[in-house]
């Protein structure tokens, strides 16, 4: 992508979306203002939320599979400059339960309108038939894969009892999938398309967050805490972070005494006050590394308690650049872990979250150390959360969250969209929410969307 491409896809934004015949019988349209960082969907039990969020995540990640297996007509997203991208049905309207040998003619395919570029129509369903074949169902069927066909197309996990459909079957088993039937042709999808779609990465939070299911056959293997999986993915984190540090390290100790030695005069902005502004501040983030066990700060030497020679303000302004390169490489590490500790740390009661090398440590208000797996579940919930989206999601991305509020206490719902405000302003990203809980929405309302009549006001909810 060229650096011109880059530019006009962080300054596009999604602004709108509107579906047809969701679920069968659901028009929904979604406004998505583009100088808001968030906004709510709302509504009673089965309207629809929840395959809305899917379809969105299934159109930016061109994930054919789930577009294909979603029942609706159309769904329309519009962009900040103008871009409209139209995802259209034709034929069976494959809704539930529908046989397989009738929903098997329907195609969908893409509609892309551009300003001065005219329309670009592309047939995705053929992709799709390319990444099929040969039939990906019968495959299955016919695999080691330990899942039964049911009538309705969905299929029956034999090692949990799980109903799962075909995308889910695809998640868990990849590696008993030839890749050759889970691969796009890249080639196949019109650039234009592409360039649209990388404008934000799509990041689905779905309502099953507590457990993580990964690849592998053994139900025991698949299923584990998401909170354990998060507190080992924090570990590799910090390690990579060290790796880098390592490697910017030793450059810069390499090239230390020639940069010394080349600078034979003092430059204006190297004064006594700036070099001790500086050193104050890197020994705040010394402090901060050393809480998560990254640095030991008891070697580090205070300044002098006099006036500063020439000579050593050049060698501690030199000192002073390199270090603040190495520490630049815990940075995104450092803005995040602090966010997440106050957060989750100003939820828990008598037990207070730490991170280091190891994970995470939950320590009780006795000094007591128990595992994250055996706090309670709104407990597991708000740091599974908070991390997914400090952590998991990438810059700039639009994420979705489907019922936030699942066992969470009121107090907490009511302070979760003021920790998004604050999220978003690290991440640089934009959310969209599907709850039922007007505590989650509380003083948020003029951000909400009734994807029901009657539902749109705030009244009908107190």
């Amino acid at each position: 992508m060229s650096g011109q491409d880059s530019v006009e896809n962080s300054e596009r934004k999604l602004i709108s979306i509107e579906v047809s015949q969701l679920l069968g019988r659901f028009d929904h349209k979604v406004d998505f203002p583009p100088d808001r960082d968030f906004v709510i969907l709302h509504g009673p039990n089965g309207i629809g939320k929840t395959k809305l969020l899917e379809l969105i995540a299934a159109t930016f990640s061109l994930d054919l599979h789930t577009i294909a297996e979603t029942p609706f007509r159309s769904a329309i997203f519009t962009f900040s400059d103008g871009s409209i991208l139209c995802v259209e049905r034709l034929g069976q309207e494959a809704l539930p339960g529908l046989a397989e040998e009738e929903a098997s003619g329907d195609v969908f395919i893409m509609r892309l309108l551009q300003s001065g570029r005219g329309e670009i129509v592309w047939n995705a369903s053929e992709s799709l038939t390319q990444a099929d074949s040969p039939n990906l169902s019968l495959y299955i069927e016919r695999s080691d894969i330990p899942v039964r066909k049911m009538r309705s197309g969905r299929w029956t996990d034999l090692s949990d009892g799980d109903i799962i459909s075909t995308r889910e079957v695809i998640s868990r088993y990849p590696d008993l999938l030839p890749s050759r039937l889970l691969a796009l042709r890249a080639e196949s999808i019109p650039e234009e398309v592409t360039k649209l779609l990388s404008s934000a990465t799509v990041h689905l939070i779905e309502t099953q967050r507590l457990i993580n299911v990964a690849p592998g056959r053994n139900k025991a293997e698949r299923r584990q805490p998401t909170v354990s999986e998060f507190s080992r993915d924090f570990s590799r984190r910090l390690d990579d972070a060290l790796a880098q540090n390592s490697r910017v390290s030793q450059g810069l100790d390499r090239s230390f005494p020639r940069r010394l030695l080349s600078e034979t005069e003092l430059a204006p902005e190297i004064t006594e006050e700036a070099i001790r502004s500086r050193y104050s501040a890197q020994s705040e983030i010394r402090r901060r590394l050393t809480a998560i066990s990254v640095l030991d700060a008891s070697g580090e030497l205070p300044l002098p308690d006099r006036t500063l020679e020439p000579w050593e303000k050049r060698v501690l302004w030199t000192y002073l650049d390199d270090t603040e390169e190495k520490l630049s490489t815990f940075q995104y590490l450092l803005d995040r872990v602090a966010l997440l500790r106050e957060i989750v740390n100003s939820r828990f009661l008598y037990k207070e979250l730490v991170l280091d090398r190891e994970g995470f440590k939950v320590v009780t208000a006795a000094g007591k150390e128990i595992k994250p797996s055996q706090l309670s579940s709104g407990e597991q919930h708000e740091l599974v959360l908070t991390y997914d989206l400090l952590f998991n999601a990438q810059k700039n991305s639009l994420i979705l969250i489907d019922e936030p509020e699942i066992s969470l206490h009121v107090a907490w719902q009511k302070e979760f969209l003021n920790d998004i405000v604050r999220i978003a302003a690290i991440n640089s990203s934009r959310f969209i929410v599907a709850t039922h809980s007007p505590q989650i929405i509380n003083k948020y309302w003029s951000n909400t969307v009734g994807l029901e009549p009657g539902y749109e006001n705030e009244s009908l909810w107190t």
